[in-house]
């Protein structure tokens, strides 16, 4: 540590009342910012940043409007009769009543047409009506054989909050279906509610058990109260500060930021620990609370800058993502680090000198000294059979290798949930009826100059495009304006006029009526130049609707040459990001991997002790993926960020090991210079292995698939890394290729300024 940074930390130490009362009161004053905090996880939240489908998208909802919805679907033995009939009615009533509700599609609404009074028809005749419509199949009214009916249900756009109302009143009206119907609620929309509740459960349930669990442990190992109250307050200050500014500045939390609580919490309290542990063992040898202090930081200071800078840099890597969650995770992982690194070298040496000053007695390290006595035992072991620890850990990373090219990708999001969650087991009942959830849109645009797309013979090429995209699986049915038109005829004298006829001239009456012009306005422009061809589709991941929407655009080309096509709608966006998580693992590394290179290199200077670092800290990532491959466990959202994160953590320990090795070799030789800093090191090593661990394991305990793998792979990681620290670091610098009689000449020296 330089000689400024100990007079700055001794101007600390001097007014260290003062420091923890800024904390506080800078806490105090952001703190009321993180009630301000909501989630959402709408489908826009994960759109690709910049991407070209993006902007397209925004315009076709400018044109045709949002394609927000859900669902009301009723089954059942007593869905045909009166009372089935009369629900089907008033749920059409009270829901467009709804707010937020722009207009409700039902069964009742498309029967009322040509039957007023539906109590007075025999209701079976009523569901042949329906089940012999082509639209009303399509739009999804009514099941192929009139098994379920639903409600189609447009909405405005609305927040997170207002759509929990909508579901929640939704859920209130199913409830009470007459007696021989069931009714459910389900939509992109409850999707999303799945996603928020998800992301809660870890600031709720999750993270108030790591809590716990750390400060158990803490009690446990130091068997005194200012040793668990030190580090929570530690880490409590910069924490609630910086949550209390995102609410502040609006931040929205999604199931990918949710993680962000939990992961400061471990990474500065691990950071306390480190210091907390050396100052008590200072503090034990006789030292004062000043003097342990400031002797601590002398020893510690530059590892612990170092160390937090590098996981810093190694969380902002995920800013290169063009998913917006994982971006947004890493600027403020990142800017949360380095809140807690400022606070590391002002409020924790103030806590450090207050609490120890107030103890009264000297610590008690009966725990600690067995575990420094653990740490050195098996060090040392390392260290005498270098070779087959090192052996071992390449045979290990061999068989990792082998299993990347096994990475698979999950980007179907209703698989993220538990097969008997309701919202996936109602999209499932929906889908086996033939009723699709989850839309795609095929826009078509017509070329300069050629005629408009409202004319009979196009019309007749529209009908034809949406029989046969919508016949291809995934998809389960297709309406455009051409069937929209043939459901508006049937019943009426029009329908036995020919079809190229007869389409434009309904559409041409339909635009006369408001209401009429409404329906046509979502499926034709005014001028005829554009249109849309709405897919219902069966929820899947992007690897099975790439293919369809490739087929779906050359088909809509070959029917409509010279047109503009594409395909658009926020579920197909949504899974476009899936083919950039890969890219996204690929973008951290690069930039994580050259921070750490820089930092080794400082903190080492020699290339051959620089690439053993490396390879200590790049040993634990390689595992887990190699291992996701071989264990079938996909990439998604959420474990695409285990690279960086775990990179971030894992090198921490690393740096604490080899921060002094220099220094240590030339005057204690090599061995000892890393087995002995293990030693000193391996209570926090363990301890806040223990605690990261379990901090992160935890979160296998969800039922969220993405959130439970994050757990797993975290937790599992660190882990290895713990035991990398006791023994594949020592075996590489203190045993394996390293003689005693190595000294400057026996590495190539890289110069530093």
């Amino acid at each position: 540590m330089s000689a400024r940074l100990e007079r700055a930390l001794a101007a600390v130490l001097a007014r260290r009342r003062a420091w923890i009362a800024l904390w506080a009161l800078a806490a105090a004053l952001l703190a009321p910012g993180a009630l301000r905090l909501e989630s959402d996880n709408s489908p826009e939240v994960f759109f690709l940043a910049d991407a070209p489908g993006v902007a397209r998208y925004h315009e076709f909802v400018e044109r045709f409007g949002r394609e927000e919805g859900a669902r009301l679907a009723v089954t059942g033995a007593g869905l045909w009769t009166a009372a089935g009939v009369a629900y089907l009615e008033r749920a059409e009533r009270e829901i467009a009543a709804l707010p937020g509700v722009r207009a409700v599609v039902g069964p009742a609404g498309r029967l009322r047409r040509t039957t007023p009074d539906l109590a007075a028809a025999e209701p079976r005749a009523l569901r042949e009506r329906l089940a012999g419509s082509a639209l009303d199949r399509a739009l999804g009214l009514v099941a192929e054989q009139g098994e379920l009916a639903s409600l189609l249900v447009q909405t405005e756009a609305m927040p997170p909050a207002e759509a929990r109302v909508l579901f929640a009143a939704l859920d209130r009206l199913a409830a009470e279906a007459p007696a021989g119907c069931a009714a459910f609620a389900v939509g992109r929309r409850s999707i999303e509610i799945a996603l928020d509740d998800s992301a809660r459960e870890i600031d709720r349930l999750y993270f108030p058990l790591l809590v716990l669990l750390a400060a158990l442990l803490l009690a446990v190992t130091f068997r005194e109260a200012s040793a668990v109250v030190l580090p929570f307050a530690f880490v409590a200050l910069p924490q609630v500060a910086l949550l209390g500014a995102m609410g502040w500045l609006g931040v929205r939390v999604n199931l990918i930021l949710a993680v962000l609580p939990p992961l400061l919490f471990v990474i500065a309290l691990a950071t306390a620990l480190h210091l907390l542990i050396r100052c008590r063992a200072l503090e034990s040898e006789g030292l004062d609370a000043a003097a342990a202090t400031l002797a601590t930081y002398r020893e510690k200071g530059r590892a612990v800058a170092a160390a937090a800078l590098t996981t810093a840099i190694g969380f902002a890597a995920l800013a290169s993502s063009r998913v917006a969650p994982v971006r947004t995770l890493g600027l403020w992982a990142g800017a949360g680090l380095l809140v807690v690194l400022a606070a590391a070298f002002t409020l924790l040496p103030a806590l450090l000198a207050t609490f120890a000053a107030r103890r009264g007695a000297l610590p008690e390290r009966a725990l600690e000294a067995r575990l420094e006595r653990f740490g050195r035992r098996w060090a040392a072991r390392a260290a005498a059979r270098p070779g087959r620890v090192v052996a071992l850990y390449a045979l290990v990373a061999a068989l990792a290798l082998a299993g990347l090219p096994r990475l698979s990708l999950e980007s179907n999001a209703l698989s993220y949930l538990p097969a008997d969650h309701p919202v996936r087991a109602k999209t499932a009942r929906l889908e086996r009826a033939g009723v699709g959830v989850a839309t795609v849109e095929v826009w078509i645009e017509a070329a300069a100059g050629a005629p408009g797309l409202d004319d009979g013979e196009a019309l007749e090429r529209l009908a034809g495009l949406a029989a046969a995209i919508g016949a291809r699986a995934p998809a389960l049915a297709a309406v455009s304006a051409a069937e929209l038109a043939d459901g508006i005829a049937a019943g009426t004298p029009f329908a036995a006029l020919p079809a190229v006829t007869r389409r434009p001239g309904i559409l041409a009456l339909a635009r006369a009526d408001p209401e009429g012009a409404r329906a046509v306005a979502r499926f034709l422009e005014p001028d005829g130049r554009s249109t849309r061809l709405t897919v219902f589709v069966a929820t899947v991941g992007y690897p099975a609707l790439e293919p369809w929407l490739t087929e779906a655009r050359a088909e809509a080309e070959r029917r409509f040459p010279g047109a503009r096509v594409a395909t658009t709608g926020s579920f197909p966006l949504l899974l476009e990001l899936q083919r950039h998580l890969l890219t996204t693992v690929g973008a951290a590394l690069a930039l994580t991997v050259p921070a750490m290179l820089v930092t080794f290199v400082l903190l080492l200077r020699r290339a051959r002790w620089v690439a053993r670092a490396l390879a200590a800290t790049l040993f634990p990532v390689a595992a887990i993926f190699g291992g996701m491959g071989w264990l079938g466990a996909p990439l998604d959202v959420a474990t695409v960020m285990v690279a960086s994160i775990v990179l971030g953590l894992v090198v921490d320990n690393t740096i604490h090991t080899l921060a002094p090795y220099r220094e240590r070799r030339a005057a204690l030789g090599a061995r000892e210079a890393v087995v002995g800093k293990v030693a000193l090191a391996a209570p926090a090593y363990l301890l806040t292995g223990a605690i990261l661990a379990a901090g992160f394991g935890v979160c296998a305990l969800s039922d969220f698939r993405p959130t439970a793998r994050f757990g797993v792979l975290s937790s599992s990681a660190i882990a290895l890394a713990v035991v990398g620290d006791l023994l594949l670091v020592p075996a590489l610098f203190c045993g394996w290729r390293a003689r005693p009689s190595e000294g400057d000449a026996g590495a190539e020296r890289i110069e530093i300024g």
